[in-house]
C-alpha cells in the first residue's frame, strides 16, 4: 500500500515540474536576456540614434513573455513615438 503513495507523489511531482516550474523558468531566462539587451540598447543605442527604453515592470513582463521581438518593437516604439 505503501509504494502506491510513493508512485502517486513521484506523478504528482513529475506533472508540477512539466506544469509550472518548466515555463517559469522559460519565462525568468527570457525576462534575464531581455532585460539585458534592453541595457545594452539604453547604453548604446544612442550611438544609432536609439531612444532609451525605460526598464519597469511592464517593459520586464512584456520581454519576459515575448522575448527578443519585444525588445525590438519596444526600442522602435520609444524611439519613433
Amino acid at each position: 500500500m505503501d509504494f502506491y503513495g510513493i508512485g502517486i507523489g513521484i506523478v504528482i511531482l513529475v506533472l508540477v515540474h512539466k506544469l509550472i516550474l518548466a515555463p517559469l523558468r522559460h519565462l525568468l531566462g527570457n525576462v534575464v536576456i531581455g532585460l539585458l539587451l534592453l541595457y545594452g540598447v539604453n547604453h548604446f543605442g544612442y550611438l544609432l540614434g536609439l531612444a532609451h527604453v525605460p526598464i519597469t515592470l511592464i517593459t520586464g513582463i512584456l520581454v519576459g513573455i515575448f522575448g527578443l521581438p519585444a525588445v525590438a518593437v519596444l526600442t522602435l516604439f520609444y524611439t519613433f513615438f
